[in-house]
């Protein structure tokens, strides 16, 4: 049983709010039972091992199924984000809806209908999931705990970026997201390289504040 809560806040912290902890719980009982009635020692496999697989799939399978995430939305996803990396070089900033509706060729009305069930759909990738859950960490820094703290902040982190200018989120995105050079960032946006370091110094100093990292 402590081995199920383990695999359920390894899983809580690495995926969507599909399920709480006590369900991912409930599931991993489910799985824990199927184990015992299959396991076979005559086999030599460990019961332990041989349990967690199980326990890992039962709680995968139902996530799975929960997971209302399509092909379509994915491939939107993704040509959006390339799309918009590519106005953003063009133009200098963040692009409009309305232009990136242009730039993929459809009219405003369907993108905003495409980009709406695109992003409220949740997309994670479970396989790489299912591979940690095989070897969960001594570290206690990569202990669910200590991810949940971790998590916490990132989510922190997001909202103060999204408080912040467009001017400072274009600069952050090109630096951090697109890894481009102080250089191909104020040529962009027709700057000089030593005003783009500015804007990430002051940008930086400002979510640091905002997150009580100061």
């Amino acid at each position: 049983m402590p081995m199920v809560r383990r695999v359920a806040m390894h899983l809580k912290v690495r995926i969507p709010p599909l399920m709480e902890l006590d369900e991912l719980i409930q599931v991993g009982m489910v799985g824990l039972v199927e184990a015992a009635r299959a396991y076979d020692p005559a086999r030599g496999i460990d019961f332990e091992n041989f349990a967690l697989s199980r326990i890992r799939g039962a709680m995968l399978d139902e996530l799975r199924r929960l997971s209302p995430a399509t092909r379509s939305s994915l491939a939107f996803r993704k040509k959006e984000s390339q799309t918009t990396r590519q106005l953003m070089a063009s133009l200098g900033r963040t692009p409009s809806h309305s232009e990136l509706a242009k730039a993929m060729g459809t009219e405003l009305d369907e993108f905003h209908r495409q980009r709406g069930n695109a992003h409220s759909t949740t997309i994670h990738p479970f396989e790489s999931v299912d591979e940690e859950v095989m070897d969960l960490p001594a570290d206690p820094e990569k202990q669910p705990e200590a991810l949940l703290e971790k998590t916490q902040l990132i989510e922190g982190l997001v909202a103060a970026i999204d408080s912040l200018d467009e001017r400072s989120r274009t600069v952050l995105s090109l630096y951090y997201v697109e890894t481009l050079s102080l250089r191909d960032i104020g040529e962009i946006m027709s700057v000089s390289e030593s005003r783009i370091s500015q804007i990430l110094t002051a940008t930086v100093k400002k979510l640091r504040k905002r997150l009580d990292l100061e």
